[in-house]
């Protein structure tokens, strides 16, 4: 055994040395005395891959983990060899059964959670999990764990792995890498604290700076977040996930020209692309009687409402005017007069000869914030369902105030902007005061667990569209919303609505400003503290009975 042992420490010497030629000889002496050992059949292993045989590696390795089948390492070069080979089903074969047997090692159980990542059933989670219970600081099962949740659209799960991540390695790139994930779980608190540390390690990257920008617009910082998106565009001047966190920044501040030209970054960014091509020009602004231009909208119903107000200033200068967006729009735009022809996401676009995004004409048109075309009401819904709402509601005791608590989830901003019901069930027990529930879909069952204070009729069933909805709140006194496109169909109407805005809301309700340059009829009730509805609520609350005793 002795002479065996020198044979192989002679071999592992000679294959460190990058002696493959002495290591085989020497390993092989060491076997013809010693057959069944392991690590001589695993150093031959290594030598086949090295010289570019997968199958050889295979067959080696297959045959120490016979000598040794508890070493879990063996395994793993045999899965590796496997994986090389096209034989992916078979290395995670492999190594399932060596779970199954209790041959375990963090390594192990993080290979095959990487050899499950196509699986639907969850157990590339279930194996990174089993690696961090065997060594709660394995830094790869942490890094995939986040990665995998990141993608399977669990933020908080995959940020919290990350922060972990950056605890352990603490670098400026795992730091940077948490505050990237915290960020997409809109925890920007956390998120600017974890990217003042990347920064702090690595000044030089943009991409950090970049981030650092998003996390200081997420809460209004908007020195901080200045200087960071200037940073990073000094760092890397062709960076348009910066320019465009600037164009949002300066448009926040009222640097509306300056902002919405560098906001058009966004259109290179793939959160930003057009659901479908359209093969003409994009409009560059200059106006060409008898031409058509196609406005699409195919992101949220609330841009939508707010720009479709530069069609007729469009059509008044001479352009035709085309829309297409989502169908719950059509009737209420085809009632308001405001294009010439319009049509669904689902179908094919009206004829044109020009087209742009509908948040492009901000820029396009060369709007500032003493030129914010702000006329209103300038959508009305149509005829006969206004009729019907008007019948419908006018028996209503008090004032009546419609109510929405809650956006669309298809944007993780929601979790921020949307107050839910009961943070805003005070508003429904202001006296002289009938709550008409406007909130559908999202939310909507919320007052079933939480019962209203006072008088309220629940048309949130009733509501098919947003013509729908527009004659009811027609027939309102007033509309309560947070940032919604309800808001900003009340705006557009014409008719009073109070906005629940949180600490970071977005760029159009701009910084500090209790009333909208875009909707002369709005007031704004603004979060002090962050996460915190109970303040503007009850400001609200009085207001709302200030109404009612004049």
């Amino acid at each position: 055994m002795t002479d065996a042992m020198d044979f192989l420490r002679a071999g592992a010497a000679a294959l460190q040395r990058g002696d493959r030629a002495g290591a085989e000889r020497r390993i092989v002496r060491a076997l013809a005395l010693v057959p069944g050992h392991g690590e001589c059949w695993n150093i031959l292993g290594v030598l086949a891959v090295s010289a570019g045989d997968p199958a050889g590696g295979e067959a080696r390795f297959r045959r120490a983990s016979v000598c040794a089948p508890d070493n879990p390492n063996y395994l793993r070069s045999q899965a590796e060899c496997l994986k090389r080979q096209g034989r992916a089903d078979r290395a995670a074969g492999l190594l399932a059964g060596a779970v199954r047997r209790g041959v375990l090692s963090p390594d192990l159980a993080c290979d095959l959670g990487d050899l499950r990542l196509g699986a639907r059933d969850g157990a590339a989670v279930a194996l990174y999990r089993l690696a961090l219970a065997l060594a709660p600081g394995h830094a790869r099962s942490l890094n995939n764990l986040a990665e995998v949740l990141g993608k399977a659209e669990r933020p908080d799960v995959a940020a919290d792995a990350f922060a972990r991540l950056a605890v352990l390695r603490g670098t400026a790139a795992a730091w940077g890498a948490a505050g990237a994930a915290l960020l997409a779980a809109w925890r920007q608190d956390e998120a600017r604290v974890a990217l003042r540390r990347a920064v702090a390690l690595d000044p030089s990257t943009a991409e950090h700076w970049a981030n650092l920008g998003f996390a200081g617009l997420g809460r209004h910082a908007v020195a901080l977040a200045e200087v960071a998106f200037d940073r990073a565009l000094r760092l890397s001047p062709g960076m348009d996930t910066a320019r465009a966190g600037r164009g949002t920044l300066r448009m926040l501040n009222g640097r509306l020209r300056a902002g919405a030209a560098d906001y058009e970054a966004r259109l290179s960014l793939p959160t930003f692309q057009p659901s479908r091509s359209y093969s003409r020009p994009v409009w560059d602004g200059r106006v060409q009687p008898g031409k058509t231009l196609l406005i699409h909208a195919d992101r949220g119903h609330g841009d939508a409402i707010q720009f479709i107000r530069y069609a007729p200033l469009l059509r008044a200068r001479g352009m035709r005017v085309a829309f297409l967006g989502p169908e719950g729009l059509l009737d209420l735009f085809r009632a308001s007069e405001l294009v010439d022809d319009l049509s669904g996401l689902d179908g094919p676009p009206p004829a044109h000869d020009l087209q742009i995004p509908i948040m492009s004409l901000i820029h396009r048109m060369g709007t500032d914030l003493d030129s914010v075309p702000a006329a209103v009401p300038y959508l009305r819904a149509p005829d006969a369902a206004a009729r019907r709402w008007a019948d419908r509601l006018a028996g209503l005791p008090g004032l009546k105030a419609g109510l929405v608590w809650h956006g669309s989830v298809a944007f993780p901003y929601h979790r921020q902007r949307s107050p839910g019901f009961e943070a805003v069930r005070p508003l429904t027990g202001v006296p002289d005061v009938t709550a008409v529930l406007l909130q559908v879909a999202h939310g909507h069952s919320d007052p079933e667990r939480l019962r209203p204070l006072g008088p309220v009729l629940d048309l949130g069933t009733e509501l098919r569209d947003f013509a729908d909805i527009a004659a009811a709140i027609q027939a309102l006194d007033i509309v309560i919303s947070p940032c919604t496109a309800v808001a900003h169909l009340a705006g557009a109407l014409g008719k009073s609505v109070a906005v629940l805005l949180d600490q970071g809301a977005e760029w159009r309700w701009m910084f500090g400003r209790t009333d909208s340059p875009w909707y002369p009829t709005a007031r704004l009730y603004r979060q002090s503290v962050f996460g915190d509805w109970s303040e503007p609520v009850d400001r609200l609350c009085r207001d709302l009975s200030a109404m009612t005793a004049t």
